[in-house]
């Protein structure tokens, strides 16, 4: 596979020139609406978007399960059955979502043993590449206290070398301006926060036009949609 290494600050370039240009959607008709705004689909993205995602490294509990960001470009999808892991590797996390694994796509199946994975997979048809084989890697502290996956073995020609956790948030934002209208950028800027601290100075005001604004109106919806997404963002970093 051909690696390529794009920023995470390009991915995030790349989602607000969609909201430089105003793109918004009407809510679903889940949400309170007045009989004027009709339900739309959910905007399609122009990137997948994989902000960073520190995990404190613990040798003796860990879970890889979830998104992570390879430096081939890739995003991998893990998931932790026990001693078993399962993951789905895709090219082009700096591309549409429809574009992933265009150009490698790979499926593998690795048996954990301590700290060190024992892996075997291969491409699949829906990319370019065609190779297969084994995997050795070491699940490890990466010099700052968090969590991430090297590769240190294996005969399978392989483009990735450091496995590293990742939020995937494009979907979630379309999620959202499906649902509540609103603005594209506003989400992505709660969704990337990784600090409770800075969600706590967003929030009143951004959810402002709940006591302001008439109810059902596309302010008082957008606001609604802000204040669920900055909720979600607490769970999630278990503020």
């Amino acid at each position: 596979m051909s690696p390529a290494v794009p920023r995470i600050s390009a991915l995030l370039g790349s989602i607000l020139a969609l909201a430089a240009c105003g793109i918004t959607a009407s809510p679903s008709a889940s949400v309170p609406a007045s009989a004027t705004n009709e339900p739309s689909s959910a905007p399609e993205l122009p990137a997948v978007m994989c902000e960073p995602r520190p995990i404190a490294f613990d040798p003796t509990d860990f879970d890889l399960t979830g998104a992570w960001a390879g430096d081939d470009g890739g995003i991998y999808y893990l998931v932790q059955l026990g001693s078993v892991v399962w993951w789905n590797g895709m090219s082009g996390r700096d591309r549409k979502p429809v574009e992933l694994g265009r150009d490698w796509n790979n499926v593998a199946r690795g048996v954990i043993n301590g700290l060190r994975i024992d892996a075997e997979g291969s491409d699949v048809p829906r990319g370019g590449a065609i190779n297969s084989g084994t995997l050795v890697l070491n699940v490890q502290d990466d010099g700052t206290g968090n969590i991430e996956i090297v590769l240190v073995g294996g005969n399978w020609e392989f483009g990735n070398n450091v496995w590293t956790p990742c939020y995937p948030v494009e979907l979630q934002v379309a999620n959202y301006v499906g649902t509540y209208g609103g603005s594209v950028r506003q989400y992505v800027d709660i969704l990337a926060l990784v600090a409770c601290d800075d969600l706590a100075k967003i929030t009143d005001t951004v959810t402002a036009p709940l006591n302001t604004a008439e109810a059902g109106s596309p302010e008082f919806r957008a606001a609604l949609g802000y204040s669920n997404a900055i909720s979600d963002r607490e769970d999630e970093l278990n503020c």
